[in-house]
């Protein structure tokens, strides 16, 4: 899926590109964002069907959305086009453009994954982020994809869901400070959180994740770690059992 994001206000377009980056990252979906500064910019490049969604700002110095909107639904009248303005003046205009969506701004990200569930067809809930610095590269890692933090020093490693470890120049307690709001997030020694979503299996001595990778865990506190796991695993399975229904 590719989207293209066209707004001349550079801080606007980061906001939904951000937002999109973040659901594509918590979906472990790929997605390809392209931002043009201007109408004019993204016509000289656009052909149909390069583009799953195109997002149009209303209001830009030289073409409008609309106007630009006109010009790709002569070459493509499928197109899937998403305004966005700071005022809904032209709403009328947008649907009758057959627009698919039309968002106010400022964006925020719970509008930005609304959007998307409406055209993956699915229901994405709002998470947070563990937020740190790793090398010379600020990331914003949703906690669904955080799969343990360790201490390392006067910082921590942070491991993903696919097993990647980074070295985040983030100390390890502010790291369990922000984890700590969330449900999922189980302290299995000194040093040692990982999420319980994540847990395939207890053994002896540690427990394993679902990435391959095996963390030892508080011997003393076996059993009420486990029972810890195990009561939250049926809460979610209760949970998801009552939204079935």
């Amino acid at each position: 899926m590719n989207i293209a994001i066209i707004d001349d206000m550079e801080s606007e377009t980061a906001e939904f590109r951000d937002a999109a980056e973040e659901y594509a990252a918590l979906n472990r979906l790929d997605i390809g964002i392209r931002c043009f500064g201007s109408a004019e910019e993204f016509l000289a490049d656009y052909t149909p069907l390069k583009y799953t969604v195109i997002v149009l700002d209303i209001y830009m110095k030289e073409m409008t959305g609309l106007e630009a909107a006109k010009l790709i639904k002569e070459q493509d009248k499928d197109a899937l086009i998403v305004f966005l303005s700071s005022s809904s003046d032209h709403f009328p205009d947008a649907l009758r453009l057959h627009a698919y969506d039309f968002i106010n701004k400022p964006t925020d990200k719970e509008r930005v994954f609304g959007l998307l569930d409406d055209i993956f067809r699915q229901k994405t809930e709002v998470c947070s982020n563990l937020i740190f610095t790793c090398g010379k590269e600020t990331l914003r890692m949703p906690y669904s994809v955080v799969a343990a933090v360790c201490a390392n020093g006067h910082y921590c490693d942070v491991t993903d869901g696919s097993g990647t470890v980074y070295n985040a120049h983030l100390s390890y307690s502010s790291a369990a400070a922000s984890l700590s709001e969330d449900s999922r997030f189980l302290e299995i020694n000194r040093g040692v959180i990982v999420n319980m979503d994540m847990i395939t299996e207890f053994d002896r001595e540690g427990c394993r994740l679902s990435n391959g990778m095996r963390f030892s865990l508080n011997i003393r506190r076996r059993r009420e770690l486990v029972q810890t796991w195990q009561n939250y695993t049926f809460a979610v399975l209760r949970n998801e059992t009552i939204r079935r229904k």
